[in-house]
């Protein structure tokens, strides 16, 4: 388990136009507190005012072609990124395993890939 208090998404004049994250990644930023009891939950939720996350937004499309991407979660090798097309709040989750690119899984939204990630 990676201790996180909370973080801070990017900001819309960043984001691609008409984007929306999830709700229930947006309930996370303020409070991570029901993730992180759980110990086997590897992932760290990006923060926009990192430099690594800085890097990471100015990189994402450069990972996996047709997709604009939106990090916003890292485990080790494995990112997870929200499809920046997606304008209807509930995108889907392209995560990506940066050393075996293009390799990439897809999940339906955010509620489908936290359990799995968990």
């Amino acid at each position: 388990m990676i201790e996180q208090k909370g973080f801070k998404p990017y900001p819309a004049g960043v984001l691609p136009n008409g984007f929306i994250y999830p709700a229930n990644y947006l309930q996370l930023a303020n409070c991570t507190k029901t993730i992180q009891s759980d110990e086997y939950f590897q992932w760290w939720f990006l923060d926009s005012t990192t430099e690594g996350a800085k890097l990471s937004y100015s990189l994402r499309n450069n990972k996996i072609k047709d997709f604009n991407l939106v990090p916003f979660a890292q485990n080790s090798e494995w990112m997870a990124y929200f499809d920046g097309d997606d304008c209807s709040g509930d995108p889907r989750v392209i995560v990506a395993d940066i050393t075996d690119l293009p390799f990439h899984m897809i999940f339906k939204n955010f509620n489908e890939w936290l359990p799995k990630a968990e």
